[in-house]
């Protein structure tokens, strides 16, 4: 049996980073590019967390997560948000989890919890998935992908992104 891997942060992503490494918000340098607080609608508790964004891996069309499964996914279409190499990916991803940014959910869950969105209407979307321990506890929401779409959210909206948290 493997050992679990225990994630570094980096400035910048790399192809010699492990899939689940955190890439540093480019503007504080800290792995948390914000904080959804707890949230309860239609009966339901969203738990608070913070936002991490890691690495990633793309497995295909629609499928991945992190820096990676965003370059590959919208490569085509992301200088034209004025990110032209990876490494910028980090930084569109900042420019949407701002603080105050709505959080909407659709309630559909997944084998970990609720996917949750975040818009900046300007800027663009960020999904959100979150990543639980063995014991289906909250430990952080992970970056799933992020675009730009001329449409309003979609889904309940339950909340707001908190920034700059320790």
């Amino acid at each position: 049996m493997s050992k679990p891997h225990a994630p570094v942060a980096s400035s910048v992503y790399s192809k010699d980073l492990h899939q689940d490494d955190f890439i540093l918000h480019p503007e504080t340098e800290h792995q948390s590019f914000g904080y959804v607080p707890e949230m309860i609608s239609k009966r339901i508790t969203l738990p608070a967390g913070h936002i991490y964004l890691r690495a990633g891996r793309h497995f295909g069309p629609n499928k991945g997560y992190g820096v990676n499964h965003i370059w590959e996914e919208h490569a085509h279409e992301l200088p034209k948000w004025g990110c032209k190499t990876i490494n910028e990916v980090a930084a569109y991803v900042a420019s949407v989890i701002i603080h105050r940014a709505p959080i909407y959910c659709e309630f559909h869950q997944s084998k970990n919890g609720y996917k949750v969105t975040v818009l900046r209407s300007a800027k663009g979307y960020v999904v959100l998935e979150p990543i639980v321990n063995e014991d289906q506890e909250l430990q952080f929401y992970s970056v799933v992908t992020a675009y730009r779409l001329s449409r309003r959210g979609h889904g309940t909206l339950v909340g707001n992104v908190i920034c700059n948290v320790g």
